[in-house]
């Protein structure tokens, strides 16, 4: 039997954001719905995800953070890089040099630790070979504008980022938490547990940010046609299997809206104004409900 400070039983929220690229941009104007004055008590991103969790947890308004995706934003992330080395193999898509500057403007010197709400990033460690999540508590010294840009950097899209260990000294080479944890749902419930909030106590709202591919069969015929599958196994594999996990952990307690969007790459500039539409045709009230303590009224739209 747990025997935890009374203090502590008292239900506790969960906001997690899936990655997704420019998908995120739906994510960003949905949340601008929820009411001005309501805060999740701990919040769990990856990727973009981790780009809109840390704005709303260092107390950014949701209608700020929906302008801010509407805005400029995503050409400052997803900023090729100039010559030379836009005609050079470099092995990515994207240079790094303009999110850094964006990432730098809004969170300056921060620390992850710092922020106004307890916060969950997932990313991956190639160096280490294991995920790298940076929470108040684990990894809690690291800016958190190099926290976000770890998480972030997708294979292909953008450059390996190396981070220096603010407690070693020594470097990791980190890139994009949809490797490991593309649904952070299970990092931010393992934060929170070790915070000694009990299990019935945590509900969890889930974003998937992408929504979800649709059904299709496979059939790959060369080495070379596994890759695309690969890939996308790689993000919607270990997504799925973290919210199963958490589903499963906290029943009732636990709701992922997966809103039906088209599908594409997450860097398509012209799918934005149909992923804003596909979001934003999502009735909030459901999960403000949830978050209210009533049970999730759906899961997944079609």
């Amino acid at each position: 039997m747990e025997t935890q400070p009374a203090s502590n039983h008292t239900p506790k929220s969960l906001l997690s954001i899936n990655g997704g690229g420019l998908y995120g941009v739906g994510v960003a104007n949905w949340l601008s719905k929820f009411d001005p004055k309501w805060k999740p008590d701990y919040i769990a991103g990856t990727s973009v995800g981790s780009i809109i969790g840390s704005l709303i947890a260092i107390g950014k308004p949701y209608k700020v953070v929906a302008d801010m995706f509407n805005g400029d934003l995503p050409k400052k992330i997803f900023s090729k890089p100039g010559f030379p080395k836009n005609i050079l193999p470099t092995g990515y898509t994207y240079d790094n040099v303009e999110a850094q500057k964006v990432l730098k403007e809004q969170f300056g010197d921060l620390k992850v630790k710092d922020t106004k709400i307890p916060l969950i990033i997932v990313a991956w460690n190639y160096s280490k070979k294991k995920a790298k999540v940076f929470t108040h508590k684990h990894n809690s010294d690291y800016f958190l504008r190099d926290a976000v840009l770890a998480s972030m950097s997708a294979p292909t899209y953008f450059p390996i980022c190396e981070l220096k260990d603010p407690s070693s000294g020594k470097s990791d080479q980190l890139g994009d938490g949809g490797v490991c944890g593309n649904d952070p749902s299970m990092a931010g419930i393992a934060a929170m547990r070790e915070d000694r909030i009990r299990v019935m106590d945590i509900r969890c709202l889930s974003l998937a940010t992408s929504g979800w591919p649709d059904e299709k069969k496979i059939g790959p015929g060369t080495a070379v046609s596994w890759l695309p599958i690969v890939v996308g196994i790689l993000t919607t594999g270990n997504a799925d299997y973290s919210s199963y996990c958490a589903q499963q952990m906290l029943n009732d307690s636990y709701m992922q809206v997966i809103p039906k969007i088209p599908q594409g790459d997450m860097d398509d500039f012209k799918l934005i104004p149909k992923i804003r539409d596909s979001w934003m045709a999502v009735d909030a009230q459901p999960a403000i409900d949830f978050l209210a303590g009533n049970p999730p009224k759906f899961v997944q739209l079609s």
